[in-house]
């Protein structure tokens, strides 16, 4: 998964696709397309190619939908 980054406040989340949402309710819809500090939606998120990909115990984790990686 690629790294990206909140620009609101800086928090680094790992960018996955849509279908990460299928089954969901709607607050765990929310929370994987905003931001786990400051609540900014994703269509924000700056995308950081050169990035490691993040383990599960690192800040950020777990992913978030981020637009440009849709189905």
């Amino acid at each position: 998964m690629k790294v990206c980054k909140c620009p609101t406040c800086g928090v680094l989340h790992e960018a996955a696709r849509a279908t990460i949402l299928a089954g969901l309710d709607e607050k765990q819809v929310y929370n994987c397309t905003h931001c786990r500090l400051c609540e900014s939606p994703t269509e924000n998120f700056v995308q950081l190619p050169n990035e490691r990909d993040l383990q599960p115990d690192e800040l950020g984790y777990p992913a978030a939908v981020v637009p440009w990686l849709h189905d």
